[in-house]
């Protein structure tokens, strides 16, 4: 299909958020041709989601403020078209599922935009199991919304968004909560799209899975297109390149482990023995799973979204109790209810772990004290990339601050043993680089680190050890000393995925 004329065009287009004192969106100027696949990315608060939101019409009509210039989306300006009407045409899939879900069941989820504009229900059951069937993902059908996992929570939101068959497709970090062979799945659902003449825009920061298939790549900069590249350009760019342009790598096979001195202690600080775990009325989840671990380790829990990475954390911190197992924690045998008194757990919902009304003080809550606890925050503030937020209200953070900041919380924590859950989740190169480096500091300092996560670069950063599960074991226990080690953990995560 030749790619012609404009299905969507800013013309001198800016945006300021009701209550904002400076403009997200600044005379921005961009042709968009129909069936082109755009990919927008920069750094974190650089104005990719805003641009995106005009597009898909969320702009002005649920995001108040100031909109100048003009925004034309099929041929229609979004200062007065119909946010009804534009969702037969525009599909969102959103970078926290749980924003656009209706119901608590996956088929009726995937069916509810279909059953909204009223098409007959023979065409409906097609629509669905199509959608279902075209991702290789029918074991996520009737499932409760609330059984899943994240990024299972995440394949649901994309599934629904095919279903109406749109023109435009508009994806805000689709990526952030999969797993890489998934992330890979949905790679072949986009090229299938692009090739069926579907106009795509992807605001991302994990880029390596649109290598090839997008025409075009715009960098973004304080709510400025500040350069744009076609794919042959981007393709070659360098590492150097890449991470000068504060840039996420366009090639998993550039990335490589970084050396970390080791610290570990002599003797075994934790042991597990014999851990099994199953959700009611469901199949085990984990069989027998014994570890050993030692102070100075930071450990990378990886497998597919759903293989229980995130419950092992949660057993291991207390927060749920599994029907076997012991825990053994500097040679005392420890019971279950009592496993919070040695480990923390950051989740990857930070929302639940925020409970002051300042950034300062949350990190100064239950820790007063310590000894120079002021200094001690402000220092976490600085590697965290949150000094200039010190004042502001926890929930008037964006997600990966929010998330940064329980990971503050988490280095002043007198606990040996710290769990994060996707802590570099939607985070670009220079917040993931931070987090990286606050997970160094507390290794270094003695601290046990178990990190559940799909980041691959982060890994590279941190792990000194991986603990590869697949169908309820632990299937492969690598030391991440040597190159080859990360080459089987790299490969396990894109060509195995735990399928």
């Amino acid at each position: 299909m030749k790619k012609q004329f404009p299905i969507i065009s800013f013309e001198h287009a800016s945006f300021q958020y009701e209550g904002q004192s400076q403009e997200s969106l600044k005379d921005v100027k961009l042709i968009i041709k129909s069936g082109e696949f755009l990919v927008i990315t920069g750094q974190s608060g650089c104005g990719k989601t805003t641009l995106t939101r005009c597009i898909n019409n969320l702009i002005p009509r649920f995001f108040e403020g100031r909109l100048s210039g003009e925004v034309i989306v099929s041929g229609r300006s979004i200062k007065e078209s119909d946010a009804g009407e534009a969702g037969k045409e525009i599909a969102s899939i959103f970078q926290d599922p749980r924003s656009q879900f209706f119901t608590t069941n996956s088929s009726s989820e995937v069916a509810f935009a279909c059953e909204n504009y009223g098409i007959p229900h023979k065409e409906i059951v097609k629509r669905v199991n199509s959608a279902f069937q075209s991702l290789n993902m029918e074991n996520l059908k009737d499932r409760d919304i609330f059984a899943l996992s994240s990024g299972e929570r995440q394949k649901v939101a994309f599934l629904a968004a095919t279903t109406l068959n749109p023109q435009i497709y508009v994806l805000d970090e689709p990526s952030a909560n999969l797993d890489i062979h998934t992330i890979l799945q949905v790679r072949g659902i986009l090229s299938a799209l692009k090739a069926a003449g579907h106009t795509i825009i992807v605001s991302e920061h994990r880029l390596f899975y649109l290598y090839g298939l997008a025409d075009r790549f715009l960098i973004m900069e304080d709510g400025q297109i500040c350069e744009e590249l076609t794919g042959e350009e981007m393709a070659e760019l360098s590492a150097v390149q890449m991470h000068n342009r504060r840039l996420r790598p366009l090639n998993l096979d550039l990335i490589q482990i970084e050396r970390k001195e080791s610290i570990c202690r002599s003797e075994v600080f934790l042991q597990i023995r014999n851990l099994s775990f199953s959700h009611k009325a469901m199949p085990e989840l984990l069989h027998n799973i014994s570890l050993e671990a030692y102070k100075g380790e930071t450990i990378a829990l990886i497998g597919e979204n759903g293989c229980g990475k995130t419950t092992l954390g949660k057993i291991l911190s207390g927060l749920i109790r599994c029907r076997q197992g012991a825990f053994y924690i500097d040679g005392k045998n420890v019971k279950q209810q009592k496993l919070s008194d040695y480990v923390y757990f950051v989740m990857q919902e930070a929302d639940h772990q925020l409970y002051t009304d300042s950034v300062t003080e949350e990190l100064r809550l239950g820790n007063k004290r310590i000894p120079s606890i002021d200094e001690k925050v402000s220092q976490i503030l600085k590697m965290l990339h949150l000094e200039n937020f010190k004042d502001c209200h926890p929930y008037a953070l964006s997600g990966g601050q929010k998330q940064r900041l329980t990971i503050g919380a988490a280095m002043l924590s007198e606990k040996p043993i710290i769990v994060l859950d996707e802590p570099t989740s939607g985070l670009d190169w220079d917040n993931m680089c931070a987090v990286a480096n606050a997970v160094n500091y507390m290794r270094e300092a003695g601290k046990l680190v178990f990190i559940i996560t799909h980041d691959l670069e982060f890994i590279s950063l941190t792990a000194s050890r991986a603990l590869l599960l697949k169908e309820g074991i632990i299937k492969d226990d690598l030391q991440m000393t040597e190159q080859n080690n990360f080459k089987i953990v790299k490969n396990f995560m894109v060509e195995e995925g735990g399928e």
